[in-house]
């Protein structure tokens, strides 16, 4: 979960750094119980946070293209 960001935030840093056509195809999608010996390690309820975390993380292949200068 270290460096994860919101998508849109993410398209947004790849545009500003010159990259065009960018697509975030998600591989796949992660659900509480895929990170609860992360978050129970990290002192977290997984119960409580369930409705939070499921379907918010993704692995994904990100696509752009930048044009040579």
């Amino acid at each position: 979960m270290a460096g994860a960001l919101e998508e849109a935030e993410f398209r947004q840093k790849l545009t500003d750094a010159g990259f065009t056509n960018v697509d975030i195809e998600p591989t796949r999608v992660y659900e509480a119980d895929d990170a609860r010996s992360f978050l129970e390690e990290a002192g977290l309820d997984v119960d409580t946070l369930a409705s939070e975390i499921d379907g918010r993380f993704i692995s994904a292949f990100v696509r752009g293209t930048k044009p040579t200068a």
